[in-house]
């Protein structure tokens, strides 16, 4: 009878879910929090309190007990997590050691290692444990060799929570002019500088970089977790007349919503960052313009225009349509974030390869086996087009099912192309076609509300 356990099944559906998306994995990735969270169920299940018995239970403190210089990456590793300021818990040590692991491509090295270990192992893990029992931690060291060929690119600055949880909040580095002040107002809270206000027109608010809500994790590349407020201006006074360094965590996760552990502390100084950024969007102009809507340059430092069509000049490509999700009444450009996330967390997706044709009046869609329509849409049914962040290579469009100004069913329709820049081409193809067309519209009600226009 073959031994398994269920949590290795489990494990192993994960490594799966991560191998359907690119090979690089990022901190943004959807499936990386349940498979960092079963890790550490792994590592949990069985674990006594070892030699510590008023303590947690706790597999950092077994790996911290390791013999050194055994091996080089995994000694760094364990120096890297024993230095770090931002985690103060076990559980914040562990975690970070897991994600320092999966970086550096050793967490089946430290199996092996507590293995050769009999006293060690014995002292920490119970028998009937995956760690503990022989078989299963060589299928578990199985398991661990498999997500050896899969690129961990994980921000491990980006610490400042892992005491409280695993999911990991959207961070940004900036770098501001010198200046005499960055316009930025905090408070500390359990030990993070969160922000309360930014002035308007500082070097801080520049594009809306920094906003209310958002949390100062690092100035000058020093961390400002658990340290006084003062700590902050000292920092500012010492560097003065360079560049200001500065590591934010943004109060709002890559779905838009409000990061979960910063929720309590932000209704409790009446802070609503969702809030925030509806002001900030209506302070925009309504006139139309051929400019790219923001949802088609994601990268906040690009400034140059990008093709609308392939170096061939078709206006035709080869894409996945992934799938659809139905949004009601509102076909808001904003809508794009949470209809990707609903159609990529869909268990229904179709993942048709198809043909996406972008004509002078629409959008058609095709398949590549049957060249069967599956879309059709007019520019005039479309009301956005966009990308998350966070799945570069991923694209979407929504449509009514009639003009836009009369529809009351809007869909998301969702898509994968074979690079980011692919993605970009169609929609900025996609941004622009439509954007003419409006031109045209606004003009032909222009001159048909003029005494005596007429349009041929």
């Amino acid at each position: 009878m073959s031994v398994t356990h269920p949590l290795l099944k489990i494990l192993k559906a994960n490594i799966l879910e991560l191998y359907t998306e690119e090979r690089v994995i990022h901190d943004y990735n959807l499936n990386l929090a349940p498979f960092c969270r079963r890790l550490e169920d792994i590592f949990t299940l069985g674990l006594k309190n070892g030699n510590n018995w008023f303590g947690k239970p706790s597999y950092w403190a077994w790996i911290n007990k390791l013999p050194q210089q055994r091996n080089p990456s995994f000694d760094h590793t364990v120096h890297f997590v024993k230095d770090c300021l931002k985690t103060s818990t076990v559980d914040g040590k562990g975690r970070l050691f897991l994600r320092a692991a999966l970086v550096k491509k050793n967490l089946d090295i430290v199996i092996a290692l507590v293995k050769e270990n009999p006293v060690l192992l014995e002292t920490w893990y119970e028998r009937d444990s995956i760690i503990g029992n022989e078989i299963l931690s060589e299928i578990f060291i199985s398991l661990l060799e498999q997500v050896k060929t899969i690129t961990f690119s994980l921000n491990l600055k980006n610490a400042s929570y892992l005491d409280v949880t695993w999911d990991i909040p959207v961070y940004k580095d900036y770098e501001f002019v010198p200046c005499e002040a960055l316009g930025i107002h905090f408070i500390e809270v359990e030990g993070h500088m969160i922000v309360l206000s930014v002035d308007k027109g500082s070097v801080a608010a520049e594009d809306g970089k920094v906003q209310p809500g958002d949390v100062l994790d690092e100035m000058f590349g020093e961390s400002l977790k658990d340290v006084k407020r003062g700590r902050v201006q000292e920092l500012f006074q010492h560097y003065k007349g360079i560049p200001v360094y500065v590591s934010i965590i943004k109060a709002r996760e890559y779905s838009g919503n409000i990061y979960r552990p910063l929720r309590t502390a932000l209704h409790e100084l009446s802070i609503d960052p969702l809030k925030h950024q509806d002001e900030e969007n209506s302070e925009e102009t309504n006139g139309i313009d051929c400019v790219k809507p923001p949802h088609t340059i994601l990268e906040e430092e690009e400034t140059e225009m990008t093709p609308v069509h392939g170096p061939d000049g078709s206006a035709s490509y080869k894409v996945t349509y992934i799938g659809e999700y139905s949004l009601g009444s509102d076909g808001r450009v904003e809508r794009i974030e949470d209809g990707v996330l609903k159609v990529l967390q869909s268990n229904n997706r179709k993942n048709l390869s198809v043909m996406i044709y972008l004509s002078e009046t629409g959008i058609k869609v095709r398949s590549l086996s049957g060249d069967e329509e599956i879309l059709n849409h007019s520019y005039t049914e479309v009301s956005a087009c966009g990308r998350r962040t966070d799945y570069l290579q991923h694209f979407s469009y929504i449509a009514g099912e009639t003009s836009c100004n009369l529809s009351k069913d809007f869909v998301c329709h969702v898509f994968h192309a074979s690079s980011q820049e692919l993605t970009k081409v169609i929609l900025c193809a996609i941004a622009n076609i439509q954007c003419c067309c409006r031109l045209q519209l606004f003009a032909i009600l222009r001159l048909e509300n003029v005494p005596g226009g007429q349009h041929t």
